[in-house]
């Protein structure tokens, strides 16, 4: 049965609430899970998505894991996928809007030092006035895929949704591959070179089939 037909199931029930789960494996170490929550409309029998608890899991060394609530409003908010890159740490670009319903754009991240009331990890805002200008801060690197415009432009998007993205360095004409993610608190981009890469994954084997 697909997730569209068990929610059909689910909706055709009747039921106030209801809660549908489903799992996502984004990277070769972690597994996200997902509780999602829907909610009838008063004196309608339309649902509506409103949030969904998201666990990112490390099963072999869970002092790595971490939860958040992220909240729907309007049909809009936080994918799954980004809230994976939130949960490991790295910033994602979002269309917002404030209590005034005045829409505007900010780059958002998780502080994992810090819980509100309902023990979520704060949410920390770095908008427009913060100075941060993702596509200049590029252009201070040797990265092959700012040359094509659709690369380019890929890959920025790529980096708004939190994205951990691959590029390739040109260094005295000798290509390097490198991870890079966005880094708005600080006004840069992280770098992590492909020999880091490999020994995150190492450790988290050597820890697996420990």
């Amino acid at each position: 049965m697909t997730s569209n037909e068990i929610l059909e199931q689910e909706m055709e029930k009747g039921h106030k609430e209801f809660q549908l789960v489903t799992t996502s494996d984004f990277d070769e170490w972690s597994r996200m899970e997902a509780t999602l929550s829907f909610r009838r409309a008063e004196n309608d029998s339309k649902y509506f998505f409103t949030r969904y608890y998201a666990s990112l899991l490390y099963h072999e060394n869970p002092d790595f894991n971490r939860s958040q609530t992220f909240y729907i409003s309007s049909g809009s908010g936080v994918s799954f996928k980004e809230s994976f890159n939130l949960l490991q740490g790295r910033a994602v670009n979002k269309n917002l809007t404030n209590l005034d319903g005045e829409k505007y754009n900010a780059w958002i991240q998780l502080d994992f030092n810090e819980r509100t009331a309902n023990h979520n990890y704060k949410v920390r805002q770095f908008r427009a006035q913060h100075g941060y200008d993702l596509e200049k801060i590029l252009h201070n690197y040797p990265i092959r895929e700012l040359a094509p415009e659709e690369l380019k432009l890929n890959l920025i998007a790529s980096l708004k949704r939190g994205n951990l993205h691959p590029v390739t360095f040109v260094k005295k004409d000798k290509p390097e591959k490198m991870y890079i993610a966005a880094c708005p608190q600080y006004k840069t981009i992280t770098i992590l070179s492909q020999a880091v890469r490999v020994a995150q994954m190492l450790a988290f084997q050597n820890i697996k089939n420990n």
